[in-house]
């Protein structure tokens, strides 16, 4: 009698066990299906905005290590001047460029400017902060190259060039990131991406907006 007792009890604990050790597996898959659910949704997001106008903007993004390797280009109708006027208007880039909370030249010397930026950046759920101070250098209407002296990069560097394409003017920009936070491999590359692609198209689309402004009349 006492053995089938200790038996049973024995069996009962191990069905408990067993249906504990269940429900806590399908809470795990449920969690994994839901984030690779999530990861899937981003991803066709991100698709969607990067081929929203293909013959604009194109912005590609991977991974080669701890850094991120991003190319954009676009082909946009702006005169040079005006488009050169707007890359280099680094204080006013925080009134049109999304996500950036604040932009500051803090020095210049000769085609040599110290630029601060700050703000937070990513898509979806994965946010990521936007703190750096770069030192840029300029080659009026042609290029500019940045690179990362202080902030929450390891290592920036970036480098727009215009250039004129028959009636139009390409715009391109190539950029390697390596944050100094932890940026996860599937997600945090389509989440630079994104943002890339809302600073890079918000720019197209200021020289753009530029470009059509009619000019003021002479002595306004």
């Amino acid at each position: 009698m006492i053995i089938r007792q200790g038996l049973r009890a024995l069996c009962i604990a191990e069905l408990r066990s067993g249906t504990t050790a269940l429900g806590a597996a399908a809470s795990h898959l449920s969690d994994l299906l839901l984030w690779q659910f999530a990861v899937v949704l981003l991803l066709m997001v991100v698709g969607t905005a990067s081929g929203a106008s293909p013959d604009r903007v194109t912005v590609e993004a991977r991974r080669e290590g701890d850094a991120v390797i991003v190319e954009a280009r676009a082909l946009l109708h702006a005169n040079l001047e005006i488009a050169w006027d707007v890359l280099t208007d680094y204080d006013r880039y925080a009134e049109f460029i999304p996500d950036l909370k604040s932009s500051h030249i803090l020095a210049r010397s000769g085609s040599t400017v110290i630029v601060e930026q700050k703000g937070q950046a990513g898509f979806f759920l994965f946010r990521f902060p936007m703190e750096v101070t770069l030192s840029v250098s300029e080659e009026p209407r042609s290029s500019i190259t940045s690179r990362a002296i202080a902030g929450t990069f390891r290592e920036m560097t970036g480098r727009y060039t215009l250039m004129r394409d028959g009636d139009g003017l390409r715009l391109t920009y190539s950029g390697r990131m390596v944050p100094d936070f932890i940026l996860p491999p599937l997600i945090g590359t389509a989440a630079v991406k994104a943002a890339v692609q809302k600073q890079f198209g918000a720019l197209v689309k200021q020289m753009q907006t530029r470009a059509a402004a009619p000019a003021n009349p002479p002595g306004q």
